[in-house]
This record gives C-alpha cells, structure tokens and sequence, in this order.
C-alpha cells in the first residue's frame, strides 16, 4: 500500500527517534571500563537482589579487583573478604564489581552525579539497575557477543557524606521490560517475545521465557545472574511508539501533526489579530486571571482559551511561565484538562509551584521522574478527591467595581488621545508641549 508525503515524513521522524543500533547499551552494554554510565556487577544472585531490593533493602558495595596486592576500602566502598565463599557473597548486602577500589568509588560518583543531572535537566530518572542479559550475536559482527539486560529497575545511588559509604535502593516497585530489546527480535531476526509480566514478576520465569524464544539462533545464551548498574532511558522509544499510526488511529489526520511533520498549513485562523484592543476583546467577565498579567500575555491566554494555538516567545523574565501559569489556571476554571509537558524539570517546577501558592495544588498531577510511579499516582489522585469542595465567589460585586474602573480609566485614556479644539494635536501631545516648557 502506497503512503502519502505525511506519512513518509512522519515514518522518517519516527526512524530518527528507533536507535536498534549496538551503540544503544540497552542491546549491548558497553565492556567493563568502557563507559561511564554503566557499572557491570559480580558474582550476584539477580534474584536475591531484586526481591531484597523490591523489601526496600539497602545494598552497599564491594571491590572485588582480580588480582593485585589487597588495599583497603576508600572513598565510599569496601574491599571484598577474601575469606568469604562465593556462595556466601551472592546473597549478602553488598553488590561487587570487578574494579579497584578508588575506581569503584569514582564509578559511583559519576553514576551519581550524572543521575542526578538527568533528574535535573530532564525529570527523567535514568538509573536503573539492569537484571539478566541476553548474550546475542549481530550477523554484521558475528564474532562479537553483546549482552542485552532483560529487565530494568528503577534505583537510587545514595550517600550521605564523602566519608560514608554508597547504598543503593529500589526508586518504585514497577519493573520494566527492555522495550529495545524487543523491539530488535522482532524487527531483525522476527522474534516475538512473550508478552511482560509486570504485574506478577518473577526474574526465573522470565529468563526461562526469553531463553525457550531465542533457543533456536545459535551461539546465543541467557545470563540469569548478570547485573549492571547504570543510565537506561526509554523515553525516545516511548516516542517512537506514540508516533505509530498503527498504535493511534486518527494520528496522521490530526491538523497539528500535519502541519508540525508535513509542513501543511493550519486552516483555523487566529483568534485574535496581534493589534487586538485587550479591553474590546475580553469582557470583564472573563477577566479571571489569577496573575498579573499585561496586555499581550491577556491577549495570549484568551487566544488560548478560544482554542487557538499560540507560540509564546521571550527571553528568560519576561513572564512566559506566569502566562503559562495564568492558562492552565484558567483551564481549570472552564473544567478542562491540560498536559504541561517541557524538556526542562526546571520549567515544569516553576509552573507547579506559582500554581501551588494560588491554591490550585491539588488541581495538578506530577507525572515527571520519581512522580511517575502507580503508586505515587494514586496517591495524588487521593489527595485530591479528599480535598472539600471550593464554594462558588459571589464575583458579581468584584465584576461590578472592575467594570466601573476600567471604563473610567478607558474613558480617561480616550479622552488624553483626543484631538484639542481645532488644533487637532491630541491632549497628550498638547500636556506634553507645555511641560517641555
């Protein structure tokens, strides 16, 4: 079947988004020391760890170097005991890595910090510690095995001083899948994995799940025990698949991703020219603004409230997010929904808390990093049902004096604009003369 010039473009932005190559280390996680945004771990038992850590235990860590004389523990981290069996090992509270000392700690410090940059920048919690792999082969490089982790949980990396030592726990109780992972089976080598269990998990069943799919290429295994510590993110994947027709009828239709992908006009004129008179356009009826705003941030939140789309542009402090503010909270009056998204957590925040001093905090859903959890979920949506009823304002008073001084003030402004006598030079002109003397 044929497809038009949309849907050719939107297929290109789609491809751009998909990244199935092994530069994405969710399908081969980078070799130990190879980068620093993932930790390989040793010696573990997966399973143990991912139902201690799902308990909300805490695991510290352990340089288990190979060889080398024996140092002592530093900067955050301990020294494995050598008198200490391997079986006992897999099942304590410490995770090991295969580093030195100081090169585990400094690992862990980057971790750290870089986690958290993302949070920052983005809202995105990135850290994640990865659960069994799959060890497959790309036809490309035959000779080469990569490891794919099977299943990802959301971790923190905590440490309360530069002399303490590193814990890490579970950040949620939701597991997720390597979308990646099954997304290059099915696309490359037509392997169709069983659908997750999120709900009932157990590490056991899903290796042997992914193992009875995979069995039949050859050279490839399944490594229940693998661990990795490190920065795994599915937001682009997450796009990729939003932007499927397939997923979302109606998508290649909708007016806006026709003109943002296939360049095509929107047929809705602005509502409001940019000349407009601010007074003409909004009654005082529908002057509910909650902040202060000027003439052309009221222009653009009425232009929004009558269905327009508006492009709001502005160096930093010129008000953008107390626009932004003012619409979602005039949004909420009309009884409508807004999703509030942006690249920056930063901006997201700003937003949130001059809406929280306005008394509208319950009205709003946090659905960035940490937030996004069900549970976190749920527990907003709680919070909020429990929250009593506002009582409609008697607003006709308030409307009453505001409609009085704005037309005196309007009538005042006309009157200095007009012309004086047969000079026909305006009043303000004329005030302006004199006071130049």
């Amino acid at each position: 079947m044929s497809t038009g010039p949309i849907e050719a473009a939107l297929d290109a932005a789609r491809r751009g988004l998909l990244d199935l190559s092994t530069r994405n280390r969710l399908l081969s996680l980078p070799k130990p020391g190879r980068s620093r945004g993932v930790l390989r771990l040793d010696g573990e038992d997966a399973g143990f760890v991912l139902q201690a850590l799902e308990a909300g235990r805490a695991f510290g860590f352990e340089a288990a170097a190979a060889q080398g004389p024996a140092r002592r523990g530093s900067g955050g981290v301990r020294l494995a005991d050598a008198a200490q069996s391997p079986e006992d090992a897999r099942r304590d509270n410490r995770l090991r890595a295969l580093l030195p000392p100081e090169d585990l700690a400094r690992r862990l410090r980057d971790l750290m910090q870089d986690a958290r940059t993302a949070r920052e920048e983005t809202g995105i919690a990135t850290l994640s510690l990865a659960l069994g792999a799959l060890a497959w082969r790309d036809p490309a490089t035959p000779a080469t095995e990569r490891l794919a982790p099977l299943v990802l949980l959301p971790v923190t990396l905590e440490r309360q001083g530069v002399s303490q030592a590193f814990r890490l726990r579970a950040a949620g109780p939701e597991l997720e899948e390597n979308l990646s992972l099954r997304q290059k089976l099915l696309a490359e080598f037509r392997i169709a994995l069983p659908d997750f269990p999120a709900e009932e998990f157990d590490l056991a069943t899903w290796v042997q799940a992914v193992q009875a799919a995979v069995g039949g290429q050859e050279g490839w295994r399944v490594e229940a025990d693998a661990l990795a510590l490190g920065l795994f993110s599915f937001q682009k994947f997450l796009m990729w698949r939003d932007l499927d027709p397939a997923v979302n009828p109606g998508l290649v239709a909708h007016p806006l991703v026709r003109a943002l992908v296939g360049g095509e006009r929107l047929e809705a004129p602005p509502p409001l020219p940019p000349e407009a008179d601010v007074d003409a356009e909004i009654p005082v009826e529908r002057l509910d603004h909650v902040l202060e705003l000027d003439g052309s941030q009221a222009l653009a939140a009425e232009a929004v409230r009558r269905g327009g789309h508006v492009v709001i542009q502005g160096p930093p402090g010129t008000g953008k997010s107390q626009t932004i503010a003012a619409i979602i909270a005039q949004a909420v009056l009309d009884g409508r929904r807004v999703l509030f998204v942006a690249e920056k957590l930063a901006a997201l925040e700003v937003v949130e808390r001059r809406l929280a001093q306005l008394g509208l905090g319950p009205a709003c859903l946090e659905l960035h990093a940490e937030k996004q959890s069900k549970r976190a979920v749920l527990d907003g949506l709680r919070a909020t049902f429990a929250e009593p009823p506002v009582p409609a304002p008697d607003r006709a008073p308030v409307l009453a004096r505001l409609g009085a001084l704005r037309g005196r003030l309007n009538r005042h402004a006309a009157a200095m604009g007009a012309p004086v006598g047969e000079s026909g030079i305006a009043l303000h002109a004329v005030v302006g003369r004199l006071a130049a003397g």
